[in-house]
């Protein structure tokens, strides 16, 4: 029997696949906008003529995969952006860190895990 978790897990999961079926992801360790630290993220490139809807679902549901996915023991959180004139975006995890004001490089990695996991 599959709990609550699980069934949501698999039903974002298979929802995902769909949306993200025939487009270009690539996971990376970015600098973040302070120009300090590493920000794990998923850059998506949608193709010509991907609706406004379909776009922001698709990293919707990113985003709600990385949540489900990552450990209580985290203090992380994802987010999403449109970028550039929308063709692209990104599902990103904002590290809060841990014990300080600077995540450690471990954490950074950590959440770099989480997103390839997500992806699979």
């Amino acid at each position: 029997m599959t709990t609550k978790q699980q069934g949501l897990e698999a039903l974002v999961k298979e929802a995902l696949r769909k949306a993200l079926a025939g487009i270009r992801v690539e996971v990376k360790l970015a600098l973040h906008s302070s120009g300090c630290e590493l920000q794990p993220e998923v850059e998506v490139a949608f193709p010509p003529g991907t609706s406004s809807r379909q776009r922001n679902t698709a990293l919707l549901l990113l985003s709600a995969r990385v949540e489900l996915l990552t450990p209580p023991s985290e203090h992380w959180l994802a987010a999403s952006d449109v970028l550039d004139d929308g063709t692209r975006g990104r599902v990103y995890v904002v590290l809060l860190g841990v014990g300080g004001p600077r995540p450690a490089r471990e954490e950074a990695e950590r959440g770099l895990q989480v997103l390839r996991n997500a992806l699979r």
